[in-house]
């Protein structure tokens, strides 16, 4: 999942549009983009097939739905009819990447490639019961000041993730950081990312300066970056910047970058710099909300950088990357982060 859209930098787009529902464009040798939908409102998602021999290897999967799979179908029965599925991989366990793992590997007969954190966070997921799930969300939400009337929508959601992704697959093919896949006669290097998932695994292919980047670094809107109910404490902005340095420092500039959504663009590093400043600015925001010395909760706060209405659908993004914001000043030393009567306050710090 995604957050909002922020101002960018001059970026090259190589194609005008994407490819038709049900077709495939090519954009490197032996490298294919699919897009498909999806029933939210960033409504769609980017899937890649890459030539292998005799068969594809299929990159992200889109959500687990009835109509993702006969569109997968229409595509092995079309404009893929040419080579047979071989390999699977996962970029990271968000249902739109995820959500069709289990279908492909079982009506294919195909392995699941993804790093072990991915695998096991979303097989986890799936199997957490609605109670169990909606009680650990609204413990997560009473400590930072989410209102009772929010809580009990939210509550009645439950599981939401496992009605977005089939039986995930049984077993998987662990990925590594830095393992080298040979996919069509080529190097993939897969890049294991921190901060918007686990561990995601990005693919860089170096004979084609082809970086398969999932959500990690997308065009025109930011990833979102959060704290989540089931894995309070960690800090994934941290992680996330920490990456962003990472990808800089080793990729060219001019490398041909692949998102998840919206369209492939080239340059990289002006792309990488825009993120940058972008978490910079939000935690000026936060900092400067709380120059009068006020503690204040994360939903208090929380219209600070998202200063629109948010919608139910859209809190648990919200609030969870306000937290991964604020724990992050907290960790710098800028604000302290106070638990009182298991509520968590947080408090500008002198300079």
């Amino acid at each position: 999942m995604t957050s909002i859209s922020i101002k960018s930098q001059p970026i090259h787009h190589p194609w005008d549009g994407p490819p038709e529902t049900g077709g495939m464009i090519e954009v490197a040798p032996g490298v294919h983009w699919l897009r498909m939908p999806l029933p939210i409102s960033l409504d769609h998602i980017n899937l890649w097939l890459i030539e292998d021999g005799d068969k594809w290897v299929v990159v992200d999967t889109g959500f687990g739905t009835d109509q993702t799979c006969d569109l997968w179908r229409q595509t092995f029965d079309g404009p893929a009819k040419d080579r047979h599925p071989g390999r699977l991989i996962c970029t990271h366990h968000h249902p739109d990447h995820f959500g069709q793992a289990g279908w492909l590997n079982r009506t294919y007969g195909i392995p699941c490639l993804m790093t072990e954190k991915e695998w096991l966070v979303g097989t986890l997921l799936v199997m957490l019961s609605n109670d169990a799930f909606a009680n650990g969300q609204d413990s997560f939400y009473i400590r930072h000041g989410v209102p009772d009337d929010v809580r009990g929508r939210l509550h009645a959601v439950g599981n939401e993730y496992r009605n977005c992704v089939h039986e995930p697959p049984h077993g998987f093919t662990r990925i590594r950081d830095g393992e080298e896949l040979i996919i069509g006669g080529r190097v993939w290097r897969v890049m294991a990312l921190e901060g918007h998932s686990e561990n995601l695994a990005a693919l860089y292919c170096p004979d084609l300066h082809v970086l398969i980047a999932g959500d990690q670094v997308l065009p025109k809107i930011s990833p979102n970056i959060s704290i989540h109910w089931f894995k309070d404490g960690s800090e994934p902005l941290s992680d996330f910047l920490n990456s962003l340095e990472r990808i800089a420092e080793t990729l060219p500039e001019d490398t041909l970058v692949l998102p998840s959504h919206k369209l492939p663009f080239v340059g990289l590093h002006r792309r990488i710099a825009d993120l940058q400043a972008h978490h910079r600015d939000r935690l000026g925001e936060l900092i400067e909300a709380l120059a009068d010395g006020v503690p204040r909760d994360a939903w208090q706060l929380m219209p600070t950088i998202f200063p629109r209405a948010i919608g139910d659908d859209h809190v648990m993004f919200a609030l969870g990357e306000s937290v991964a914001h604020l724990d992050h000043l907290a960790a710098l030393g800028r604000i302290r982060k106070e638990c009182t009567d298991g509520k968590i306050l947080y408090r500008r710090l002198a300079e």
